[in-house]
């Protein structure tokens, strides 16, 4: 609505007033009717406006009555692709934001609606009403029993997960497909976990916790103690490692973390030993990859950024042997729709709705900036300007050569994988390069600006992840940018929705390109449905996909200075047969086999399975480019020099 072109101030004054009441809107759809009708003057402001533009498109005539039923009820609910989700379809001009941004349009935000973003607590209750998704079977966990009313039905709709029916009707859960039954009942809307009760033999009192716990995480901990497995999705900055640490300090030990990075080990650690008096022979602290390998047993076992889990190879930290577990995540989302997973691995959601935490003002509510450049060079300028202010920065670089070249002009110290005291160097400089070793949970209290200068294509995830970092800062409210190029705005701008699902502000900054908003960009993100790719008709010369330009430097690469290799590279139509075909040939690769799955994981994929699946592995073995050996996978140097 451009109210702005109405010279009634009157009307102006009303419209900001109305403005201000979206914030009550949010939490109930009830309350939409209100605020879409407003006052009179401006319903007839709205009617007026909407009259002159049907009569520019020459429309016959405009339904008054139909009108009317807009201003009462002025969103959509569509049908999902699958039982119990649902789209959303809200006006822009209503800033409410629930579940997962679809697509956007000029004038319409369309939402993701299911199960899990009412588990998190998203979803009004109105909205819960409207949807009216199917009650669930009414079953749940005994040991590894199924039991409940409904067993029968579990029992014909998920029978390939039951190994046996015993005289009690209880169905038995074929152990080796125990995390698969979850996740299949998860993903039909039900919520297996029964209470199971932390006993009391293993609370303890009096051990050093210096701080309390906010009104949102004592619940989390009830729950804990109700059903001694749960996941706190909680948003960054609120508190998620401190509820592990009260856990930590209040049940008895040995205890273990596992995190992704080397980088949250030492903040894990840092913690421990400046909030708690645990002795180091009580806890350990270790990465994922360290934790599948252990084979100690342990009381509590506590997985950060537990979002990671669903792969086929951390899933393998659900089976370290620990009584009870706790699972911390702020982004419970998946570019592999395997979110069930999350879920199924951890025990009993607990969370809040975003918007919650930014009324509470424990999070802030920072704008995320987005400069599109017309070169590499324009973007390192950017760069420049952003730095002319002394603020507490992270520079977020995927690429090593382009974090090499930015450090080397500005003189700052470059994080990455075999940097050596990531955490502290962090800390103890104004501004750092970092690579993608810290995406994920360290947490800055001064951080100010976040610049973002290479990223991992459109994942929606690792920008809200970086994003976030910001919500860790206190005091004055920070600021993100990222810097792209016009082509990369096209093919990643869908990694800006997670900002925008979170109800976060976008500002574009245009330099010399032609008028774009994110606005006008109707690109649908419509999750792909996991089918059988078909046969496509073959693509006329239009129709072929452009090559993929080369800006890899032989310092990261070094094969690249044979000129077979950087041709065939060069040539790849596709963005991951490029990704493949530049793992092959990295430093660490060389000279030695990796197996399939290996390859999906350092690629962004859940599993092998995922990465086959879109046919460029094979289509890169059929050319010789890549070949399979005793069950790995080795590049043919012959063949691509």
């Amino acid at each position: 609505m451009q109210i702005e072109k109405q010279n009634d101030l009157g009307v102006k004054l009303k419209f900001e007033q109305l403005q201000r009441n979206f914030d009550l809107a949010k939490n109930s759809l009830s309350e939409f009717a209100q605020v879409a009708i407003g006052s009179n003057e401006l319903r007839d402001w709205a009617v007026g406006e909407i009259t002159r533009y049907a009569m520019s498109i020459r429309a016959s005539k405009i339904d008054k009555d139909e009108l009317n039923n807009f201003f009462t009820y002025p969103y959509c609910i569509l049908a999902g692709r699958h039982e119990g989700e649902a789209y959303l379809a809200i006006p822009k001009f209503i800033d409410a934001h629930f579940g997962w941004l679809h697509k956007v349009t000029p004038s319409y935000n369309i939402f993701l609606v299911n199960r899990y973003v009412d588990w998190l607590g998203e979803l009004p209750q109105q909205l819960k009403n409207e949807l009216k998704f199917a009650d669930p079977l009414d079953v749940h966990l005994e040991g590894d029993y199924l039991i409940g009313p409904d067993v029968k039905k579990v029992k014909e709709k998920f029978g390939a997960f039951i190994k046996s029916t015993d005289k009690q009707g209880r169905l038995l859960i074929d152990k080796a497909r125990y995390f698969e039954m979850l996740a299949a009942l998860i993903k039909d809307g039900i919520l297996p976990f029964s209470p199971q009760a932390v006993d009391q033999e293993d609370l303890v009192q009096g051990r050093k916790c210096d701080f309390e716990l906010r009104d949102y995480q004592v619940e989390a901990w009830k729950e804990f103690l109700k059903y001694s497995n749960i996941g706190a999705f909680f948003p960054p900055s609120t508190g998620k490692t401190f509820l592990g640490l009260w856990a930590m300090t209040h049940i008895k030990g040995p205890h273990l973390v596992v995190v992704p990075t080397r980088l949250l080990i030492e903040q894990w650690k840092e913690r421990i030993e400046l909030y708690t008096d645990l002795r180091p022979d009580e806890y350990d602290v270790m990465t994922y990859y360290a934790g599948i390998k252990t084979g100690k047993d342990y009381k509590l076992k506590i997985i950060d950024e537990v979002h990671h889990l669903p792969s086929n190879e951390f899933s393998k930290l659900a089976a370290i042997k620990a009584k009870y577990s706790i699972g911390l995540s702020a982004t419970p989302q998946r570019e592999d729709e395997r979110e069930e997973f999350i879920f199924a691995l951890t025990g009993k959601p607990v969370g809040l709705a975003w918007e919650t935490f930014k009324h509470l003002g424990i999070i802030q509510s920072p704008p995320l900036h987005v400069w599109i450049v017309k070169t590499d060079a324009e973007r390192i300028k950017q760069v420049e300007q952003l730095l002319n202010s002394e603020q507490k920065t992270i520079i977020f670089s995927d690429s090593i050569a382009l974090g090499k070249e930015i450090a080397k002009k500005f003189s700052l110290p470059h994080i990455h994988g075999s940097s050596k005291e990531r955490l502290s160097t962090i800390k103890d400089v104004p501004c750092s390069i970092v690579s993608r070793v810290g995406d994920e949970g360290i947490s800055l209290p001064d951080i100010q600006r976040v610049i973002e200068v290479s990223w991992l294509h459109g994942s929606r995830r690792q920008e809200l992840q970086r994003f976030t970092r910001l919500l860790h800062g206190r005091g004055k409210q920070g600021e993100a940018h990222i810097i792209m190029t016009g082509q990369e705005y096209e093919t990643d701008h869908k990694r800006l929705f997670s900002i925008m699902d979170k109800g976060f502000k976008i500002v574009l900054h245009r330099q010399g390109m032609e008028d774009k908003t994110i606005a006008s960009i109707a690109h649908s993100l419509e999750r792909k449905d996991r089918q059988p790719r078909q046969k496509r008709s073959k693509p006329s010369e239009s129709q072929k996909p452009k090559t993929a330009k080369i800006t890899e430097s032989q310092e990261e690469y070094p094969l690249m200075k044979f000129a077979g290799i950087r041709k065939i590279i060069e040539s790849a139509p596709t963005k991951t047969q490029k990704s493949i075909l530049l793992f092959l040939i990295s430093p660490q690769n060389q000279n030695q086999g990796f197996t399939q799955e290996m390859l999906a994981l350092s690629l962004g994929y859940s599993n092998a399975r995922s990465l086959s699946a879109n046919g460029d592995l094979a289509k890169l073995k059929e050319k010789g480019y890549i070949k399979s050996v005793g069950g790995k996978i080795s590049q043919n140097f012959s063949s691509m020099v």
